[in-house]
C-alpha cells in the first residue's frame, strides 16, 4: 500500500454561499469601478481570501463575468418589476424607474452599467454578447412595456432615449433636481397626450338624431 496519502479537495461550497459573494462583489463593483478591481480588493471588502474567490469562480475574468451577468439580471428584474402592474400608465412607469435610480447605491449601479458599455465596446473579447444584450435587450423589454401601454414604437424608442440622457444627466450635472424636474414633465406629457388620444366612450345622445 503506498504511503502517499490524497489531498484534500477541499469542502463543497455552502449553499447560498457563491450568490452571497456574487451579490457583494456587484456592489462593490459598482462602488469602485470594475476595470481596475483586483482580487484582492474584493477579499478585502468581503472578509474572505482571494482562494474564496477563485475556488467559487475560477479566474478574476470569470468572476468579471459572473458580475456582468448579474447586473443584466437585477436590471431586467427590476424593469419587470416596476411594469408588473399591466394599469401602470408610461408616466406612473417613468416616475417608479426614476425613484429607483434615486435609491442609496443606485448612481453606482448606473456608473457601472456605462463602464460595462465603454469596456465591452473596446474589448469585446472580455465580456462576449454585453454589448448586444445590453444595447438591445433591456431595450428591448422596456420597448415591450411601453409599446404595450403607447401603442407606438416611435414613442417607445423616444421615451427610452430621454431617459437615457436624463440618466447620464443625473451622473454628471451637479444639480440632480434638473434631471428630476425633465422626468416629471415627461412623464405629465405623456399621459396628458394619452389621455387625449384615448377615444371618448359612447353615451347615449352623443349620436346625432335620424330624420
Amino acid at each position: 500500500m503506498s504511503s502517499r496519502t490524497k489531498r484534500p479537495v477541499g469542502r463543497p461550497p455552502l449553499p447560498g454561499r457563491r450568490t452571497e459573494i456574487l451579490r457583494v462583489a456587484t456592489r462593490v463593483a459598482a462602488e469602485r469601478g470594475i476595470d481596475t478591481l483586483t482580487l484582492a480588493e474584493l477579499a478585502g471588502a468581503l472578509g474572505c481570501s482571494t482562494y474564496t474567490l477563485t475556488y467559487h469562480f475560477g479566474r478574476k475574468e470569470q468572476l468579471l463575468t459572473a458580475i456582468v451577468e448579474h447586473a443584466e439580471t437585477e436590471l431586467r428584474e427590476e424593469i419587470q418589476r416596476l411594469a408588473a402592474d399591466p394599469g401602470t400608465s408610461p408616466g406612473q412607469l417613468l416616475r417608479r424607474y426614476w425613484r429607483a435610480t434615486r435609491e442609496p447605491g443606485a448612481r453606482d449601479y448606473l456608473r457601472l452599467w456605462l463602464e460595462l458599455l465603454v469596456l465591452s465596446s473596446r474589448h469585446p473579447e472580455r465580456f462576449p454578447g454585453f454589448q448586444e444584450r445590453a444595447a438591445l435587450g433591456w431595450r428591448h423589454l422596456a420597448g415591450d412595456i411601453l409599446r404595450e401601454r403607447t401603442g407606438s414604437d416611435e414613442l417607445a424608442t423616444l421615451i427610452i432615449a430621454a431617459v437615457t440622457g436624463l440618466e447620464l444627466e443625473l451622473l454628471l450635472g451637479p444639480h440632480p433636481s434638473g434631471a428630476d424636474q425633465a422626468l416629471e414633465r415627461l412623464a405629465r406629457l405623456l399621459d396628458d397626450q394619452l389621455a387625449t388620444d384615448r377615444p371618448r366612450p359612447s353615451r347615449p345622445g352623443d349620436q346625432a338624431s335620424g330624420p
